[in-house]
């Protein structure tokens, strides 16, 4: 099958102490050390959310679809959902089922620690040491346990994870891999998922299209743009947002003071914005008897979808047996106005989870409990780190990513990057394509009459990590997608991305080149 490559959106490194919020203490707020200063849970008001329920939250299965979890970190370890019963899994690139378990804290569908290997699915799903940690950042933003004296907490004190590796890093996700996991997560009772990562045009036969359709009572929590800035969205039809499915909310990000972000609006594509700045969460990095690896939040899509989806817990935790589409449209409508997102999302405003509890037990017949009095609550702002971090911040206010210097020299490319950075080659073909909806997309009966165009297919990458700063390397343009695959006659070409270890990427430097043999 076609593997077709899906962006993962940036992470994140530190970025400025959450700024001072008016906040009123709640019987429900999060007492950890860092849950005072995390701004986005005071924004949507989440703590006030738990006063008014009274009933116990029932626990959600969850899946974060992305480089897995560190499943041994405690903000994370007490929060693992097992599977409960013997299963299945789909392993599409050998043709082949692998058998889970019962009890079995997850899966790694794609295996091996560098991404542009074949796929070596294998037991252990846990995002491997020495990597960017995506997966377990935005975990820890939905579900990172509560009043454990650890850090921050995660938007929803119920999700329980069913852990997933579902990409590598650098950017290497497939529809295929996705769609396995879906199948297999939904088929053990998840009901909320979360994509912090893009995908392109999702063909009719599409494997991630098809497992979402085929799957009704999970909710797909997805964005509609990476980290760009501030822009339309509707006209490059982002998917899955745009599936026209009553099982997906696409979110996009809001500024501190409810106003747009690094994220892309839309009036049809985007169906709320949530805050991401200023929030705290896990990282990568936990050793048996020192210091829970965390760190501060900025603004970013791969925060976007967690947040939403924390929400969205919270709801089916409520009451398990409504549907998503219930879950979503309480979401939706509930949202508080905002002047900036009015005609800019299809709610006009920022998700309000304690507007979202109100309406959504409304809706179901479920009486509030009556929220108890709420006295003014000092805010303590984020710690300030004793060392200044080495990694600069990545946001659209405060932007440092990689520079790159390249001389190009025949089929080589000589590359001096800024700061240590992971150097990656992406090499693509030009393939025919019809332009549809602002978009290049692949032939198709339906498209005949559609004009012409040239669209890029990736066939293969090359990669060097920890190349130092200020020092040169020589990247080779292959002529080969490994050593039995010389790549076809045609026109190719290659996109150099230098990217920190903080997941900050610079700006794309393309190369052409012609293959005549």
């Amino acid at each position: 099958m076609t593997r077709r490559r899906l962006l993962t959106t940036g992470l994140l490194a530190a970025c400025a102490a959450a700024a001072a919020l008016p906040s009123f203490a709640s019987a429900a707020a999060p007492t950890d050390p860092q849950a005072a200063a995390q701004q986005p849970l005071q924004l949507m008001h989440v703590g006030e959310a738990l006063d008014l329920i009274a009933r116990p939250l029932a626990d959600v299965p969850v899946m974060v679809a992305d480089t897995g979890l560190e499943w041994n970190n405690p903000d994370i370890a007490p929060r693992l959902w097992r599977t409960p019963v013997d299963s299945q899994v789909a392993d599409p690139d050998n043709d082949t089922t692998r058998d889970v378990p019962a009890g079995s804290i997850g899966w790694d569908f794609i295996g091996g620690a560098n991404p542009g290997r074949s796929t070596r699915p294998d037991r252990d799903p846990a995002d491997p040491d020495g990597q960017s940690g995506h997966g377990t950042a935005v975990a820890g933003v939905l579900g990172a346990a509560w009043n454990n004296g650890q850090g921050g907490a995660g938007v929803a004190p119920n999700a329980r994870f069913l852990a997933a590796r579902t990409c590598w890093d650098g950017d290497l996700c497939f529809e295929h891999i996705q769609g396995a996991a879906i199948d297999w997560a939904a088929g053990l009772g998840v009901r909320v998922v979360s994509f912090s990562w893009l995908s392109g045009p999702l063909d009719a036969d599409s494997p991630l299209r098809t497992a979402i359709v085929d799957h009704p009572n999970v909710l797909f929590v997805t964005i509609p743009s990476g980290n760009g800035g501030a822009e339309d969205a509707d006209p490059q039809d982002p998917q899955p947002c745009n599936l026209g499915v009553g099982n997906v909310i696409c979110v996009s990000t809001s500024s501190p003071t409810d106003g747009l972000d690094c994220g892309a609006f839309g009036a049809r594509s985007v169906d709320v914005a949530v805050p991401t700045q200023n929030n705290f969460t896990t990282r990568n990095g936990f050793t048996l008897g020192g210091p829970v690896s965390q760190g501060p939040t900025g603004c970013a899509t791969s925060w976007a979808a967690p947040t939403a989806a924390g929400i969205a817990t919270i709801l089916f935790g409520i009451d398990p047996s409504a549907t998503p589409a219930d879950v979503r449209s309480a979401i939706v409508d509930s949202a508080r106005p905002a002047a900036a997102w009015q005609g800019r999302s299809v709610s006009g405003g920022i998700a309000d989870a304690a507007a979202a509890v109100s309406l959504f037990q409304q809706r179901r017949g479920i009486a509030p409990a009556t929220p108890p009095a709420r006295v003014p609550a000092p805010v303590t702002p984020a710690p300030t780190p004793r060392t200044p971090p080495t990694i600069p911040p990545r946001s659209t206010r405060d932007t440092t990513p990689p520079q790159l210097k390249v001389v190009r020299r025949g089929l080589s490319l000589k590359v001096t990057p800024s700061e240590r950075a992971t150097l990656t080659v992406r090499i693509e073909r030009a393939q025919p394509g019809r332009r549809s909806r602002g978009a290049c997309r692949r032939p198709s009966p339906r498209l005949r009459r559609a004009p012409r165009c040239t669209r890029w297919e990736r066939v293969t990458s090359v990669s060097q990590s920890g190349v130092p700063a200020g020092s040169a390397r020589t990247l080779r343009l292959p002529l080969a997608a490994g050593r039995r695959r010389p790549l076809a006659r045609g026109s190719y070409r290659g996109v150099l991305v230098a990217t920190d270890a903080a997941g900050n990427s610079s700006k794309p430097r393309t190369f052409a080149y012609e293959i005549r043999r």
